[in-house]
């Protein structure tokens, strides 16, 4: 027992460190101390000796959880998560059956992002006891590990175990749940329309409640229920919550429902929000529509190649109103534009040093049908304006489309962050249900192999040949008509004045302002088709193949 005894003074090695606050330290002899210990009980087999050391394992946790408790909850209140958490296991291995103690330890790994740990815990809290407290903690974290529905379902059980009706903060939070399901999970329909219903309910209990309105008109513009929005735009102006993310929104939302004068009004507000869209510090000052028939305009590219492929629509237009115009293009785009540049001088953004550039005034080139003062009635930009080079086009039909077969390109991905534009290719195949077609694909960065799945129909994969967006161009040139998601190819084709089929997901960019009609809004190639819910690509690809199949027959 002499080694037994020599163990137990080692109990004050980690009280003076702890003492000393180098806590790190004292947990690690902590656990030295402890694994010794018991590796002592594992060697004696008389009862009475064992008996002991049990009893010098439950003192010594009891002393170091009451020396640590605090010391824990001191460090997570001054957000020092990751030695609070160290602190917290040691305390959760002392005594696991401590439910307060349990609850910290739950709520700083939740801190640490350790959700799969959380729910795990959580678990266990709940088969100690069921209670009202421990529901909710459960809720919580399937929350946080995205089982939303599951959420909601604990989450009525604490409401329901609690006994009492719930609030404003109990509605809110399921309706950020049912968001969350579609958002993130189901992108079923009814999800989104439950989220509404319960903010609404929120809302009844704070009217006035910042939070409240605008989860409310997030799950109203989802469901393009825009009465209820608009409404609460209203009501957001009004009591003074809007800041700068919030006007880019309204600006988003005018934009939707086809007030041009309004967004352009807010649409500014993307280069102060909290993310800002990406552009470069220009020391001369903008132009805001005022005449600049004796000055230098520098208009520059911002956003997407996309983007910048239907500004240049106005290029027609603006070259008219000043002395001169430069356009500092998206890089691979200036060899394109300069075959169709109006009078413009095109430089590269990669190569355009804007302090030796000589202009007088400029503009981001997404403000042009603001400062043009457009409305709805002629914000349209046509197509045609982007002609691909004579020479390139004759090269792609010798190499690639020397074929009487009707001849169908396709894009189906872009390069922006938000894959919900993109066809997944499960639904991209349905094109092989064309009969007697030759595909083309002008989605760069695919594989050869990706596309032996398509077995009625070649596919040539054309788009790892292309150098620049002159070459995209003269690939569109050669084929009948072109099927695309929200990306560059279908911005280029309708500024070519290509028939396309426009294929958008329901929760489409809001820059598409009308998908209503025969066109798009923006130009008059293309048709749009509309998924009738979020994600749901199986019916709308049927419809754009219907599509091609009538233009087939008309051409």
């Amino acid at each position: 027992m002499e080694n037994f005894f020599y163990q137990r003074l080692k109990r004050a090695s980690f009280a003076a460190l702890l003492e000393e606050n180098k806590i790190e330290e004292a947990l690690l002899e902590y656990e030295k101390y402890r694994k010794n210990i018991k590796n002592l009980l594992k060697s004696f087999k008389y009862l009475n000796k064992r008996k002991i050391i049990k009893q010098e394992l439950e003192a010594s946790s009891k002393f170091l959880c009451n020396k640590l408790l605090p010391i824990a909850n001191k460090l997570f209140g001054e957000k020092s998560y990751n030695l609070a958490l160290k602190c917290y296991d040691i305390i959760f291995k002392t005594d696991p059956f401590n439910q307060e103690n349990l609850r910290k330890y739950i709520n700083t790994l939740e801190k640490v992002e350790q959700n799969d740990l959380c729910l795990e815990l959580a678990s266990k809290l709940i088969n100690i006891e069921e209670s009202a407290e421990n529901y909710k903690i459960l809720s919580s974290a399937y929350a946080s590990n995205k089982k939303y529905h599951k959420a909601i379902e604990l989450y009525e059980k604490y409401v329901e175990y609690d006994g009492r009706l719930m609030d404003g903060v109990d509605y809110n939070l399921i309706g950020c749940h049912y968001y969350n399901c579609y958002t993130k999970s189901s992108s079923n329909i009814e999800d989104m329309k439950k989220s509404l219903e319960y903010f609404q309910e929120a809302l009844k209990f704070e009217p006035d409640s910042k939070i409240y309105i605008k989860n409310t008109m997030l799950s109203a513009s989802k469901l393009k229920d825009y009465d209820t929005e608009r409404a609460l735009w209203r009501k957001c102006f009004k009591l003074g919550y809007c800041d700068e993310d919030d006007k880019f929104a309204y600006s988003a939302f005018c934009l939707r429902n086809g007030d041009i004068k309004t967004w352009g009004k807010y649409y500014n507000a993307r280069f102060t929000k909290q993310k800002p869209a990406v552009y470069p510090k220009i020391s001369k000052p903008v132009w805001n529509g005022e005449d600049i028939s004796d000055k230098i305009l520098l208009i520059h590219s911002e956003q997407g190649f996309g983007d910048n492929f239907l500004m240049w629509g106005y290029a027609p237009r603006v070259v008219k109103l000043a002395k001169k115009v430069i356009w500092v293009a998206r890089e691979n785009t200036d060899t394109l534009l300069n075959q169709n540049n109006f009078g413009i001088e095109v430089i590269p953004n990669n190569k355009a040093d804007l302090d030796k550039i000589e202009f007088d005034v400029s503009l981001p080139c997404m403000s042009l049908p603001i400062v043009l003062n457009l409305d709805k009635s002629n914000i349209s930009v046509g197509g045609g304006y982007i002609k691909a080079p004579l020479n390139r086009v004759e090269k792609y039909k010798q190499e690639y489309f020397n074929t009487d077969k009707f001849k169908v390109g396709f894009g189906f991905m872009g390069i922006s962050s938000n894959s919900k534009r993109d066809i997944p290719f499960d639904k991209l195949l349905m094109l092989d249900k064309l009969k007697d077609v030759e595909l083309y694909c002008f989605t760069k960065g695919i594989a050869d192999k990706k596309f032996d799945a398509f077995k009625n129909n070649k596919v040539n994969n054309i788009a790892k040949y292309f150098k620049d967006f002159a070459d995209t161009a003269a690939a569109i040139e050669n084929v009948d008509i072109v099927v695309s998601s929200d990306n560059c190819i279908l911005n280029l084709a309708g500024a070519m004045g290509k028939k396309t089929i426009g294929v958008y997901n329901y929760d489409y960019e809001f820059r598409w302002f009308d998908l209503t009609g025969e066109d798009c809004g923006w130009y008059t190639s293309v048709k749009p088709i509309v998924n009738n819910k979020d994600n749901d690509w199986g019916l709308t690809m049927k419809l754009a193949i219907d599509e091609v199949n009538k233009y087939r027959q008309m051409k």
